[in-house]
């Protein structure tokens, strides 16, 4: 199924400060399968205890599982975290949704490291399913952050994310726009603004070539 969410409407006047998205956009293709995923009871916090990798994980928050292994006669489901900082680390979770301290490089159960604990200890993940983005029919996933007025300029940030909404830090750029034309033009997307200062922006998004299911 084709979506598109979005955190403005066609023709309603908006304002948002500065640091806030003007317009957030996400326009992706669903799985008709549902993935495995656990969700962590409580936030946490998931330190490698080398070169300061960690992970930071709020309460809620969906982790995929992408597999099974097995370590010392016994079976562990596999979960990975999205973090490059990471390097690829899967980690191992014991049946009852707690952390069995070990982390893998893939599925096939290459390269353990032991003693890889979550702070607080006693977190659990808890079994659910979710819907996946399928990649291959393609996807846009980007927002446009107010950045404030300098002289007789609107400055804008555009900043894109990958699917499951990691920051691109290569994919980003600053835009500016003249204060004086009222009119904020990306893509598709056309912005009528009412009124900007270095505090707050008013605007309408007039128009922007998206007609998927809004949600």
């Amino acid at each position: 199924m084709h979506k598109v969410d979005r955190n403005y409407e066609i023709g309603k006047s908006e304002q948002v400060y500065v640091g806030q998205p003007l317009v957030r956009v996400k326009d992706y293709w669903e799985q008709q399968a549902q993935v495995e995923v656990v969700r962590a009871d409580k936030a946490f916090v998931m330190n490698t205890g080398f070169l300061g990798a960690s992970a930071s994980v709020a309460q809620g928050e969906g982790l995929r599982v992408v597999g099974i292994t097995e370590h010392d006669g016994k079976t562990y489901r596999v979960v990975h975290f999205q973090e490059k900082s990471m390097f690829g680390l899967n980690f191992l979770i014991n049946p009852d949704g707690t952390f069995s301290g070990w982390a893998i490089s893939n599925v096939n159960g290459a390269h353990q490291i032991g003693t890889l604990l979550a702070n607080p200890p006693d977190v659990k993940l808890v079994s659910d399913t979710a819907t996946a983005v399928d990649k291959t029919k393609g996807y846009i996933n980007f927002e446009l952050v107010y950045g404030g007025t300098t002289g007789d300029s609107i400055q804008i940030l555009y900043r894109e994310y990958t699917p499951n909404d990691m920051a691109r830090p290569a994919f980003s750029q600053q835009l500016v726009y003249s204060l004086a034309s009222k009119h904020i033009r990306f893509r598709d997307i056309q912005i009528d603004v009412a009124a900007a200062d270095n505090e707050h922006i008013v605007y309408t998004v007039v128009a922007d070539g998206m007609t998927a299911m809004q949600h």
